[in-house]
């Protein structure tokens, strides 16, 4: 980081499990990765508590002294702080098919993953890790718990059994794998804005240890963790 402005400062998990991101959560190495994309110079706060945030989630950020919630809206508000034009390549139709790709991960696999590391139980025994160490950490993670297989239940993917929601993600990592193709980023030679939340949600695909069919899935698709690697080098060497 070498630009000479004042650091953003950004709210998000701790890590955990010796993943190679900075966080555990998949929207804030989606922010992180975006920082890094433009050089922009940041310091974490470490937040377990989401509810402290003005969105109840993480992660968020000050931003011209306004606090931000929603990793998207952080994006759109620096870009607009320091006069960012990015994506500038990009053609009207490959614009619709990465916003398309960004929901897709967000709005949808986002469920999936939760599912996958908070609820099936291949990926409990680790998440239980990671709220051990907290204050009260037996207590938070039985009321976190809780409270997210009532949210997925109401959002309808906690209503599916396991393998209908392995199979759900199974088709996400597939479509994602045909559009990357051999190119080394999602729309060929130079990383784009999108790459950030697909690196986010990929990446914590890839590295937390979770046992579960898609996990396994994932670690076969060659393009797709050569494509975690060559991002983590790139924007988080070391």
């Amino acid at each position: 980081m070498t630009r000479d402005i004042e650091p953003y400062t950004i709210f998000t998990f701790s890590s955990a499990w010796d993943v190679p991101v900075p966080t555990v959560t998949p929207f804030g190495v989606k922010l992180l990765t975006w920082m890094r994309m433009h050089d922009l110079p940041y310091r974490i706060e470490v937040e377990d508590n989401p509810s402290r945030g003005p969105k109840g989630k993480c992660p968020w950020a000050i931003v011209d002294g306004e606090p931000i919630g929603d990793s998207q809206l952080i994006i759109e508000a620096i870009r607009r702080h320091q006069g960012i034009v990015e994506d500038e390549h990009l053609d009207a139709r490959q614009r619709a098919v990465a916003v398309a790709v960004r929901l897709m991960l967000e709005e949808h696999y986002h469920q999936v993953w939760e599912y996958e590391v908070f609820i099936h139980e291949g990926g409990w025994k680790r998440s239980q890790d990671y709220f051990d160490v907290l204050p009260l950490g037996w207590l938070v993670r039985h009321l976190a718990r809780r409270k997210l297989e009532r949210q997925l239940i109401a959002r309808g993917m906690g209503r599916h059994t396991h393998p209908e929601v392995v199979s759900m993600g199974v088709i996400v990592l597939d479509a994602i794998d045909e559009l990357m193709g051999d190119g080394p980023y999602l729309f060929g030679e130079v990383p784009t804005s999108f790459d950030a939340t697909v690196f986010g949600f990929l990446s914590l695909t890839k590295w937390a240890p979770v046992q579960s069919e898609l996990w396994d899935y994932f670690a076969s698709l060659p393009r797709l963790n050569a494509y975690c690697d060559r991002i983590r080098e790139l924007y988080f060497p070391g």
